[in-house]
């Protein structure tokens, strides 16, 4: 029998997923548009960054798959301060600036960061008020 707990985790898991696809989709595309150095950091400290994002990120989907109310306030937190971030410092950008980066995709890639972020962050802040 299906609970509404698990409906819950069901698409708190899919949004979280899609977040994870989009996130390391973008920061493939920032690193081929240099976007290291924009924040003067070498390439080797760049790659660093990325793979603890990525740990974290995947490491937070696992607790939450498994129910842990912590993974979903850790899934909220990265997922409201990722998209606050990404549309703090791309938004911006892509207003003042037609074609941005790579065009339609650099663009598709930067909403899809910010919207399945907000969308994780509120799922997540939803599910980890409810009993497993």
């Amino acid at each position: 029998m299906t609970t509404h707990a698990d409906t819950s985790r069901g698409r708190l898991l899919v949004a979280a997923c899609l977040f994870a696809g989009f996130a390391s989709a973008h920061l493939i595309d920032g690193f081929l548009w240099d976007a290291p150095a924009e924040f003067h950091l070498s390439v080797p400290a760049s790659l660093l960054l990325a793979f603890v994002f990525m740990a974290a990120l995947t490491g937070l989907i696992a607790l939450a798959a498994r129910g842990s109310r912590r993974a979903y306030v850790g899934l909220a937190v990265i997922g409201f301060l990722i998209a606050l971030a990404d549309l703090a410092k791309h938004g911006p950008e892509m207003m003042a600036q037609m074609p941005w980066r790579s065009g339609a995709i650099s663009v598709v890639l930067s909403l899809g960061v910010t919207l399945s972020g907000l969308l994780t962050g509120w799922l997540a802040w939803v599910a980890r008020g409810k009993p497993v």
